[in-house]
């Protein structure tokens, strides 16, 4: 539960404003102590599934199996989103993780909601953290663009250097292609054995952004329909 929780928007206020220099055990011991409730199935199993990329992580993906909610379900509905991403093998295979980029901060827009109201806080509170807080992260998502099938095309994110499109490309007749045309890119990929290899990344139009704020309302909406106030 605590690295499931400690990836939210809220515990990433919380060690901002304890001004830690760094973080270790004496830091993570002040942090909230979550205990079981209503909600923490829905955490861990965001959680896991954001964090569980390989079979490294069999261990503890088998380990939280058992907490894991057994009914999840996207808080929106989205081509983008699949519900039987939630469905749970008993092992730990290359499908199972969350991957696509557009799953990936979905799913993370829903722990900051969830990990919010356990600690008591109201929307409006998660809101205004974000707003004045994090106004890098905010400016980020306002010229962040996913394609049909979930994957970053343009972003603006300068953690993301070379992920999708460069602004030039973009602007140049990208951005507005009609629904269904496809752009392709060719990378050079340094991050597995065996040295560099060329791939091509496919994107499909349309191209879309999200509202991070407006996530916040619809999946606080959701959870509480399902779990009350």
């Amino acid at each position: 539960m605590a690295a499931c929780s400690w990836i939210s928007l809220p515990v990433d206020f919380y060690t901002k404003i304890m001004g830690k220099a760094n973080f270790n055990f004496a830091a993570a011991e002040s942090f909230p102590v979550f205990k079981p409730s209503k909600r923490t199935g829905e955490i861990i199993t965001r959680g896991l599934l954001l964090q569980c990329l390989t079979s490294a992580y069999q261990s503890i993906y088998q380990k939280g199996l058992p907490l894991m909610e057994k009914h999840c379900r996207w808080t929106k509905e989205d081509a983008c989103l699949d519900n039987h991403r939630f469905d749970l093998p008993d092992t730990l295979a290359w499908e199972v993780p969350l991957r696509t980029d557009y799953e990936r901060r979905q799913a993370l827009v829903e722990i900051d909601v969830l990990v919010a109201m356990e600690l008591g806080m109201t929307l409006e509170q998660l809101k205004e953290i974000y707003r004045i807080q994090f106004p890098v992260m905010r400016q980020y998502e306002k010229d962040t663009w996913y394609d049909a099938n979930g994957r970053i095309v343009f972003t603006t994110n300068r953690s993301l250097t070379n992920v999708g499109f460069s602004r030039k490309e973009w602007e140049d007749g990208i951005k507005g292609a009609p629904a269904g045309k496809k752009f392709y890119r060719t990378i050079t990929d340094d991050t597995m054995p065996g040295g560099p290899v060329e791939r091509t990344i496919e994107y499909v139009a349309p191209f879309d952004r999200c509202d991070r704020e407006k996530d916040y309302e619809t999946a606080w909406k959701f959870f509480e329909e399902k779990y009350g106030k």
